[in-house]
């Protein structure tokens, strides 16, 4: 699995996935978004949506339920969101291992 190595401010290292996943802010419906650099304390995603930097909003992964998470920095279309309660390192691994997979069989 190839990983982006952890830069300063990071807390765990990425792994560049490819998925859809759907998201959410408070009072609205959710939509899909494709999502990328998966770990433990966070992600990107890119949306033609413009989310608030500071807004909370949540986020469904596959095989897992929403999982809240802040949006913290925004370029362009891409938004780096950490989660509230990050996944544990097992989950993330899981998860970055069948994410990766899912996109290759594209």
């Amino acid at each position: 699995m190839r990983t982006k190595p952890t830069t300063q401010g990071r807390r765990s290292e990425r792994a560049a996935v490819q998925a859809r996943a759907r998201f959410r802010e408070p009072g609205l419906n959710p939509f899909d978004v494709d999502l990328f650099d998966l770990s433990s304390t966070g992600f990107r995603m890119v949306t033609s949506f413009r989310p608030d930097i500071g807004k909370h909003i949540w986020v469904n992964l596959p095989g897992l339920q929403p999982l809240e998470a802040v949006v913290r920095r925004a370029e362009g279309n891409n938004y780096g969101c950490e989660f509230v309660y990050p996944l544990h390192p097992s989950v993330a691994a899981h998860l970055q291992v069948k994410l990766r997979q899912e996109a290759l069989t594209r």
